[in-house]
């Protein structure tokens, strides 16, 4: 015969036999326990008793039986399948989380449930470097946004200037490309009566100081009819390196020339970059016109 236990949580319900037998032979007619791997002699009735790892009685085996039930079936609390929005059945393993229109706060050591929102979609909080504060979503509405870290969420392009943010410009033909940060633009124009009857430099632009380099984009020439033809070269420092030169004849260039670099002349680190014609004109004036900007 079988003695059965039978417990019930969460909709699931737990069984475990005791299992005895009775001797129809006779030699007592009593209900004997047959425990796992135990000698039981014929015809007892009487609960084993056994002992713990000391040797000290612990109890009888139906209750060690009776006693790792409880305490498995305490333990091993599993529930699903399926509840919450209900239909969906079977495999695989799924995962859920609680939703709460105001989110809990929780203190150091409590454990807490996943969140999610009305839809069933999990909450993500982003957090700072740190891993404690709060991380910074940020969506650039207006120009000159400044940015002080975070996930900036924009479908836009943006350009920083090392203090706001700014929408990238441009039109249907593509996006506007400055050749040089505006701050950083210089521009020099000729003395009035312009370099006459002169071999004596002038500068078009000062040191840049530290590892700062003058470029210059563009130059514009114009001369008068001169006494004496000359080479014209603007040069890297004081007497220094020439980075371009040319000639102007006798006849001048009174209509001008406009020259673009598309390769911005490269001056040295902290250097001025000075225009210098190298023979005297004798008669009538040059006068030289540049564009640049500094940079490393």
């Amino acid at each position: 015969m079988a003695d059965e236990l039978v417990k019930t949580i969460g909709g699931v319900t737990y069984r475990a036999m005791v299992i005895t037998s009775a001797d129809a032979s006779g030699g007592g007619g009593g209900a004997a326990t047959i425990a796992d791997g135990a000698d039981i002699a014929e015809g007892t009735t009487t609960d084993i008793a056994y002992t713990d790892a000391t040797g000290a009685a612990a109890g009888t085996l139906v209750k060690v039986v009776k006693g790792l039930f409880v305490k498995l079936s305490n333990a091993l609390v599993v529930s699903g399948n399926v509840a919450s929005g209900a239909t969906d059945s079977g495999a695989p393993v799924k995962s859920g989380g609680i939703y709460n229109s105001t989110l809990p706060t929780f203190t150091t050591g409590q454990r807490g449930d996943t969140q999610i929102d009305s839809r069933g979609g999990t909450w993500v909080s982003l957090k700072a470097a740190n891993g404690t504060a709060g991380g910074n979503i940020i969506t650039p509405t207006a120009s000159a946004n400044t940015l002080t870290g975070g996930l900036v969420v924009n479908s836009q392009n943006l350009v920083y200037n090392g203090t706001n943010a700014d929408f990238a410009r441009g039109d249907v033909n593509g996006s506007v490309v400055q050749l040089a940060m505006t701050g950083s633009r210089w521009l020099y124009a000729a003395a009035s009566g312009g370099i006459s009857n002169s071999t004596t430099a002038v500068t078009i632009a000062a040191a840049a100081g530290g590892t700062l380099r003058n470029y210059i984009t563009g130059i514009q020439i114009f001369s008068d009819a001169l006494g004496a033809a000359t080479e014209i070269a603007v040069r890297d420092g004081a007497a220094g390196t020439v980075l371009w030169r040319g000639k102007i004849g006798t006849a001048g260039i009174t209509g001008g020339e406009a020259i673009v670099f598309p390769v911005p002349l490269k001056g040295t680190a902290n250097t001025l970059m000075e225009v210098v014609t190298l023979t005297a004109s004798v008669t009538g004036a040059v006068y030289f016109n540049a564009q640049g900007f500094t940079a490393t």
